[in-house]
């Protein structure tokens, strides 16, 4: 008995090293099988040595392969310029409206409308405008990610004006006030104004992958940081047989056909976090669907909001202030929202040294109770900025 296992001993010897042998192969293989060229032995050996085995991040096979786009033998680098037109309308810019009876009291006790031809609201805040975008990239070395940065543009404008010669035009600014009741001013003309200088600088950390063949996301985080400057005047004359009756803060009436001036400016900056995703969606090698959307909590100060009114008396040539208010400079929260959907086409060329694409797309942006206006009865109101219309996008790697 003795002699039979005397000759099983190396049998099992070699048996037993076989298997430390296969599983020392499979060992090695598990930690070098991550698939990506950003991690390789070195990762390994400090598995080893931090005595943690494989459970180490980046020894496992990439999940989310790298979407581009990348230039061979490049400097990683990527400029971009857009056109963009687009229509900006900031609410809550109503100066004026017809449809009210001429001679008809103003008084809370009388209704103004009865008998009075139908009329319509005259506001101005909106414009279609052209402005720019241009922005730097940089892909970086590490698992695909990228670093962008973009500034954005644009200047708008809007004037226009309404006349009744039955004096039937009335104001909803809220300029005068007569015990609790707002007074309206009572105008054979009125004419407003708007200008908003429109400034944004975007900062994004992203990674383009694949979430299958043909759909690829870029989720980013980075900050939102803009300045911003609205100027808002009215202005209104009266006939001769009505002139205007305005008492501001207990002072007498003021009585002349103006005209009456009002000039309102909002100056704002802020900075805030910004997060969103990329999608894409790929028709063929060169064609694609796109669509962008980010969210924006930002931190904002209003370090100007001032409402001034001045009634000028043709008749004398003086000119008396009597609204002049300015708020202190204030810090608040707002948020903003953005959205786009679009077609894209691209390229590699000159043995994939170069990239072009071209893209263009529907933009929608909203800047959530951004405007803060002041009027007598409420002073101050806030109202949404929306940017909408045309997006046309250029980008270039080499």
């Amino acid at each position: 008995m003795e002699m039979k296992l005397r000759k099983l001993w190396p049998l099992l010897g070699a048996m037993c090293v076989t298997a430390f042998s296969s599983a020392f192969a499979h060992s090695n293989y598990q930690g070098g099988s991550n698939g990506s060229s950003n991690y390789g032995s070195s990762t390994d050996s400090s598995s080893m040595q931090s005595g943690q085995g494989t459970y180490q991040r980046g020894t496992f096979r990439e999940i989310t392969p790298n979407a581009g786009p990348r230039v061979a033998h490049g400097a990683d680098v990527f400029i971009t310029a857009n056109f963009i037109w687009w229509k900006a309308t900031q609410d809550g810019l109503r100066y004026a409206a017809d449809g009210l009876a001429a001679g008809q009291a103003l008084s809370p006790a009388a209704n103004p409308f009865l008998g009075a031809p139908k009329g319509k609201n005259r506001s101005v805040g909106e414009d279609w405008a052209p402005g720019f975008k241009v922005g730097l990239g940089l892909n970086l070395s590490h698992d695909g990610w990228d670093l962008y940065t973009q500034y954005t543009w644009l200047h708008a404008s809007n004037s226009n004006s309404i006349a009744n010669a039955n004096g039937a035009v009335a104001n909803f600014a809220g300029i005068g006030q007569q015990g609790n009741n707002p007074t309206l001013i009572r105008a054979i003309s009125a004419r407003g104004s708007w200008d908003l200088h429109f400034n944004v600088i975007d900062l994004e950390l992203g990674r383009n992958f694949y979430l299958s063949q043909f759909l690829t996301m870029r989720p980013f985080i980075g900050l939102k940081g803009t300045w911003q400057d609205q100027h808002f005047k009215s202005s209104y004359t009266a006939a001769a047989t009505e002139t205007f009756q305005i008492d501001v803060n207990g002072a007498a009436n003021i009585n002349t056909v103006g005209p009456y001036r009002m000039s309102m400016d909002t100056d704002v900056w802020g900075i805030g976090v910004r997060g969103g995703f990329n999608l894409a969606y790929y028709m063929a090698k060169n064609w694609s669907i796109f669509g962008n959307f980010a969210w924006t909590s930002m931190w904002s100060n209003y370090h100007e909001l001032e409402r001034r009114d001045h009634l000028d008396d043709p008749t004398t040539g003086n000119t008396k202030l009597v609204v002049n208010i300015g708020n202190d400079s204030f810090y608040t929260v707002k948020y903003v929202g953005e959205m786009e959907l679009g077609l894209r086409w691209e390229t590699w060329f000159y043995d994939d040294n170069y990239h072009f694409a071209i893209q263009a797309g529907w933009e929608q942006q909203v800047w959530i109770n951004w405007g803060q206006f002041v009027v007598i009865e409420e002073q101050q109101v806030e109202h949404d900025l929306a940017l909408h219309g045309l997006n046309l996008k250029f980008r270039f790697d080499f």
